[in-house]
């Protein structure tokens, strides 16, 4: 069933515009009102009493729930957010998040209707207690890069990238490939990897045995995955390729290597995860995540769910690619 969301792609304008036509506002174009009823034609869009209402009684607030350890990811994700926003009268309401005790006291402050209209909630998994506090008193809320069924979400499929980054390792020649991974959830230390299905399964498919010691856990930040290479690394036999589960990760295994006096990719290739703008002058090979999109998408899906909160959640998956640069080579003779 078509939403609102969808009548304002159809006819090339801003969710407000459909809204407007759809309540007779004076404010729109003739021209404009006329494109707008056409694509609600072309789509057999039928909206509901919330739709009508969209604009109505409205705080023009969006809130965004940002953990800190997305860095430099995040300026890309508010452009995402922004270019959404071109023609609306939406502000955006920042709160950050370090720890647990963060996401806890954020959960319990967003989301309220007196504040905001929506929230977007960004590289966090959200708690038992906050999705059935959504359950019981509905408020529209989009996920981004995380994937509740329950909620609206925007996000990549981590294990198809990280099969994709072992497998263009294995096809330079590599058999010896680890994995520097990040917790799902970035405060529960028991939460499952990112990567690790995405690498077993790669490994498996190629009849590649996973040697003890190559899968290991790490901060998403470079100290993290500088420690985690110095274990690689102690091991009889060190992995000749590292596939990180973030840029910033990469970037420490990358200062670690070298400051072994290990040449990369000589000694060991290296690919990251997310495709950093500060990563591409190291020419770090990664995984190209459409942060800017994912931004984009998620907010055009919050305003569609605040037109509509009648419309069921759904998650939307963006496409990854990986993008070879000078950071992989094959395995330097006899250490394949």
């Amino acid at each position: 069933m078509p939403t609102i969301a969808d009548v304002a792609r159809e006819a090339g304008v801003g969710i407000g515009t459909v809204s407007r036509v759809l309540n007779n506002s004076p404010l729109v174009s003739e021209q404009l009102r006329q494109r707008v009823l056409a694509a609600i034609a072309r789509l057999e869009y039928r909206p509901s009493s919330a739709a009508r209402a969209f604009g109505r009684r409205r705080t023009q607030t969006l809130e965004l729930l940002v953990p800190l350890f997305i860095g430099s990811l995040f300026l890309e994700l508010l452009r995402g957010i922004e270019d959404a926003l071109v023609g609306t009268d939406y502000t955006l309401l920042a709160r950050t998040m370090k720890r647990a005790e963060d996401r806890e006291r954020a959960f319990d402050a967003c989301c309220s209707r007196s504040r905001a209209d929506g929230a977007l909630v960004l590289w966090t998994v959200p708690t038992r207690q906050f999705v059935e506090r959504l359950a019981a008193d509905p408020f529209p809320v989009v996920l981004l890069n995380v994937v509740d069924p329950r909620l609206w979400s925007v996000a990549v499929d981590h294990t198809a990238a990280a099969s994709r980054a072992v497998e263009y390792c294995l096809g330079l020649g590599h058999r010896r490939v680890a994995l520097v991974d990040r917790h799902l959830d970035v405060f529960d230390s028991t939460s499952p990897g990112i990567c690790g299905r995405g690498f077993r399964e790669a490994l498996a498919g190629a009849g590649v045995s996973l040697a003890d010691g190559y899968q290991r856990m790490a901060e998403p930040g470079q100290a993290g995955g500088a420690r985690a290479l110095d274990a690689l690394l102690s091991l009889p036999e060190p992995p000749t390729a590292v596939v990180a589960a973030s840029d910033e990760q990469a970037v420490g295994v990358f200062l670690a290597a070298r400051e072994r006096g290990w040449q990369v990719p000589r000694d060991l290739s290296i690919v990251g995860y997310s495709d950093s703008q500060y990563t591409q002058y190291l020419g770090l090979t990664t995984i190209d995540v459409p942060v800017h999109e994912i931004g984009r998408a998620a907010t055009r899906a919050l305003l569609g769910a605040v037109a509509d909160p009648s419309a069921a959640p759904r998650t939307i998956y963006r496409p990854t690619q990986l993008l070879v640069r000078h950071t992989c080579g094959p395995p330097r003779a006899g250490r394949g």
